[in-house]
């Protein structure tokens, strides 16, 4: 029998799950599915990965409790419906996704389809905001730090709070051997970003091959002896 191959997943690949199973048609399947559901692959995340994934879901939450209020008993449209102007807080990510895969394709749907699916999102996403982390994925890591792997980082890359995503990714290859980091978030799958990440990591630590940045549809099965 093969031995699972060890997955770290990063954020983006979390939400993918989730909105793979929301109602709505919300988003496709980017290979995702496969790596939680598949008990070939032993799942972990890092601390900063985890706490975005759980902020994201508050916040979604929170989205689609006003989307609900709003249109509830009224007359307003969910075209009309602009997150800037609501007593919410809510991402740039937050407002495009609402934007993209809500209002302009849900043109379709009558106002009561709207609001029922709105409830079930906002139930389903409340029950993935703890079964994910708790059930679904193998182990959650806290948050790791490596001080001058973070400033390197922030000063060599782009790519913001994706700095920390990367010191709990290189501190679990570390200590625990779980070297492949999953996902589907653009700013870390670049070709580029992953030569510089790969270059600091050498120069800090003195190793090479200690973290391989993969998107899911790179990663497969460990193969038995």
């Amino acid at each position: 029998m093969s031995e699972a191959s060890q997955l770290n997943l990063d954020t983006s690949v979390m939400v993918n799950y989730v909105y793979t199973h929301l109602p709505g048609d919300l988003e496709e399947d980017r290979g995702c599915q496969r790596l939680i559901d598949d008990e070939s692959f032993y799942t972990v995340t890092g601390g900063k990965a985890n706490g975005e994934f759980d902020a994201l879901c508050e916040r979604r939450y929170d989205l689609y409790d006003d989307v609900i209020a709003y249109l509830r008993d009224t007359d307003n449209e969910i075209f009309d419906y602009e997150p800037r102007e609501r007593d919410i807080h809510v991402s740039s990510n937050d407002r495009s996704h609402f934007r993209d895969d809500i209002q302009m394709s849900w043109y379709d749907m009558d106002k009561r389809e709207q609001l029922s699916t709105l409830r079930r999102c906002l139930q389903d996403i409340e029950l993935y905001q703890i079964q994910l982390p708790e059930e679904l994925i193998d182990r959650c890591f806290p948050q790791q730090s490596n001080d001058q792997l973070l400033r390197r980082f922030r000063r060599d890359l782009d790519v913001g709070h994706d700095c920390e995503i990367l010191v709990d990714a290189v501190e679990i290859s570390h200590q625990h051997s779980i070297s492949t980091l999953v996902a589907v978030d653009s700013h870390l799958t670049n070709r580029e970003h992953i030569d510089v990440v790969y270059e600091i990591i050498e120069d800090v630590l003195g190793v090479s091959g200690l973290l391989q940045i993969s998107e899911p549809e790179d990663v497969s099965v460990a193969s038995s002896d």
